[in-house]
């Protein structure tokens, strides 16, 4: 049956509520790659009940999904955030059945296209979708030759990973210089985060979302690192990176790096 697309978009923007499928592995919205299409899905339901029912046949391969729930007034935050996550279509599960609708039919895709390269916000949703997808697989508590497509999907995120540039979270250090010449001098202190192994990780991010996540406090700026600067940037004892630590939580440490750099070259500049 054709649904019509401008019905079906207003519809779902009347909601009051609407509850998103998670991905317990990756503390992000569960992505499915459409057979047919090969649309990249995010899943949106009218109930948790509906969730539930969706969410057996996961269980049963051991992939963990959750609820979360956006109200009427997050609706446009979140849409737009796909965007960055590499989704292009949206499920939605309601009483009278499943629809499929565009993402860009309820918000509009931005376009920094105009923008010089150092002015345009840093996203990677390449990345992203290409994380989410191998930390979905690769997470699941089943013995790895259960594990489906993970050698084609660590292909992809590794030139994925490559290819990025990230945010860098820093404090600037107190002092009458001005927030330039403080970069400029490197006056500034590089949060640490620490494993179970009480290794030293540094904290990475591929977009401003992922960020905000980490700074609630609101005491870090945002310095971009192309992968090619990534080893400049290490810290005293540094094993790496945990690239979004609030989300899929790759680790980078820096045998990978290295290993990623003699695969695809130097780097970018």
């Amino acid at each position: 049956m054709t649904v019509d697309r401008s019905f079906l978009a207003k519809s779902i923007q009347r909601k009051k509520e609407i509850i998103v499928a998670y991905c317990g592995y990756t503390n992000m919205p569960f992505i499915q790659c459409d057979p047919d299409s090969f649309n990249d899905q995010v899943w949106i339901f009218d109930s948790e009940e509906l969730l539930q029912e969706f969410a057996k046949p996961f269980t049963e391969k051991k992939l963990l999904l959750k609820g979360i729930k956006y109200l009427n007034k997050d609706f446009l935050g979140f849409f737009s955030l796909l965007y960055t996550l590499g989704v292009n279509e949206l499920v939605f599960v309601g009483q009278a059945g499943t629809q499929k609708l565009e993402l860009e039919a309820l918000v509009r895709k931005p376009d920094h296209s105009a923008l010089p390269l150092e002015k345009r916000p840093v996203v990677n949703p390449e990345l992203q979708l290409t994380g989410i997808y191998f930390m979905q697989e690769v997470s699941r508590p089943v013995p790895i030759e259960e594990k489906t497509g993970l050698k084609e999907l660590e292909e992809e995120l590794a030139a994925n990973l490559f290819k990025g540039r990230y945010i860098l979270p820093i404090e600037l250090l107190p002092g009458s210089e001005s927030d330039e010449d403080k970069l400029k001098n490197r006056k500034y202190r590089i949060p640490i985060l620490k494993n179970k192994n009480n290794d030293i990780l540094q904290p990475l991010f591929t977009d401003m979302a992922e960020l905000a996540k980490f700074n609630k406090a609101n005491q870090f700026k945002a310095l971009v690192i192309p992968f090619g600067h990534l080893l400049r940037i290490l810290v005293k004892d540094s094993k790496g990176f945990v690239l979004n630590p609030a989300g899929f939580h790759i680790a980078m440490p820096v045998e990978l790096i290295n290993g990623l750099t003699k695969r695809f070259g130097a780097g970018q500049e």
